[in-house]
């Protein structure tokens, strides 16, 4: 019992860690390129998931950051694939590096929660 509660208390520990980068990658992006405009699709999705991703870092229970890595790879995702369909896929491929941690993220969340 203890080595399971130790070890979603890890999991948790490096969820935190990959939440707190990935929202920082975000604003990062927000504040050195054009993102912020008008016309961007993805400005209230990406701002969303930015800060739930914050949020979810401070909740002392793993399903909101379960949740907010969800909600990110599926926007990541959805991103990636606007570039995919307009034959542009090399160009949004970037997006890999943010869906992959988010992904794998999750799933061990949700394994160690079980």
């Amino acid at each position: 019992m203890l080595a399971r509660i130790l070890q979603l208390d890890f999991t948790l520990g490096i969820a935190r860690v990959v939440a707190i980068l990935l929202a920082l990658v975000m604003i990062w992006y927000f504040v050195t390129s054009n993102a912020i405009r008008s016309d961007n699709p993805f400005l209230v999705p990406d701002a969303l998931l930015t800060v739930l991703l914050v949020v979810a870092v401070v909740v002392p229970r793993p399903p909101l950051l379960i949740f907010a890595f969800a909600w990110a790879a599926a926007v990541w995702t959805t991103s990636l694939c606007t570039y995919a369909v307009r034959g542009e896929f090399w160009q949004g491929a970037n997006h890999l590096a943010l869906i992959t941690p988010a992904v794998v993220a999750a799933v061990l969340l949700a394994v160690a929660r079980d």
